[in-house]
């Protein structure tokens, strides 16, 4: 679904380009950043969110962004960022078009997909069922994919051909994609077994995303500009991760299934980057 989304969302960006458009600037910038979540102590069921960014003190990561941006008709703009995280794979994106009010306002929507590693969960299973071990003792992990979309107003305080300062603040809804993860038990000195399977649900919450752009013509060949952008984000917001929990134990006559509620804990990412633009 999600590479249906990119698909689409980059498609419509291009499509554009049968009209007039002006000012084409390529990008390519590399940053770290920081995840911080809320961490609750063990309840009674399991809570996914505690597994997020699991080392606090190993929780940088580093994110590779290739940007096109343009500026269609004759106050439009379109913005297009493919993202790659540590595993060298283009599958985060950040796309939006802005409508300009004012040379120095505009209001815009877009959508983003962001991803995050959930590790060693498996842990809550270990530890609450002592009598029972678990027939794949692997390290359990998958990615999760955080699918949002926002409006956003930016201003433009300063937007000469030498220095431009940008400053816009995203408010939106986001929401993890489903994934599942199913645990196998075995009662010790007993063929009893249980299997618990878990699948996350969608559902959008609110966030904000504070960001600013700078950027600084150093150089000119022609008629293509060369310089170097700084940008910078903050993304807050309050997330859970429902899901859905079935227990089978012995037979699958025996099955129990329930619909979890975990509490919502802070969501922080802060993040920086540097790099060039080439602009035409």
């Amino acid at each position: 679904m999600k590479r249906i989304i990119i698909f689409c969302l980059i498609s419509i960006a291009f499509s554009v380009q049968s009209q007039t458009i002006r000012n084409k600037e390529l990008s390519f910038s590399i940053g770290m950043g920081d995840l911080k979540v809320e961490r609750f102590a063990q309840r009674e069921h399991i809570d996914f969110m505690n597994y997020m960014d699991f080392d606090p003190d190993y929780s940088d990561f580093v994110s590779v962004k290739f940007g096109y941006k343009f500026d269609f008709l004759s106050n439009m703009s379109a913005s297009i960022k493919l993202i790659m995280l540590e595993d060298i794979i283009p599958d985060n994106y950040d796309v939006s078009v802005h409508y300009f009010v004012k040379p120095w306002l505009g209001i815009g929507v877009g959508s983003k997909l962001t991803k995050s590693w959930m590790s060693n969960f498996e842990k809550y299973q270990i530890d609450n069922f002592s009598n029972y071990y678990l027939l794949d003792d692997n390290v359990q992990q998958f990615t999760i994919y955080d699918l949002g979309f926002y409006l956003s107003p930016l201003l433009k305080p300063i937007d000469n051909d030498i220095f431009k300062l940008h400053i816009k603040c995203n408010f939106g809804l986001s929401s993890f994609m489903n994934e599942k993860v199913t645990f196998h038990h075995k009662k010790n000195l007993s063929n009893e077994r249980m299997l618990y399977k878990y699948e996350t649900n969608s559902k959008p919450q609110m966030y904000i995303q504070p960001q600013i752009a700078i950027r600084l013509k150093v150089f000119k060949i022609k008629n293509i500009a060369i310089g170097a952008l700084l940008s910078s984000n903050y993304y807050y917001s309050k997330r859970s991760i429902d899901y859905f929990r079935s227990i089978q134990t012995w037979t699958s006559e025996s099955k129990i299934s329930d619909q979890i509620t975990p509490s919502k804990h802070h969501y922080k990412r802060f993040e920086v980057n540097l790099g060039v633009f080439l602009k035409r």
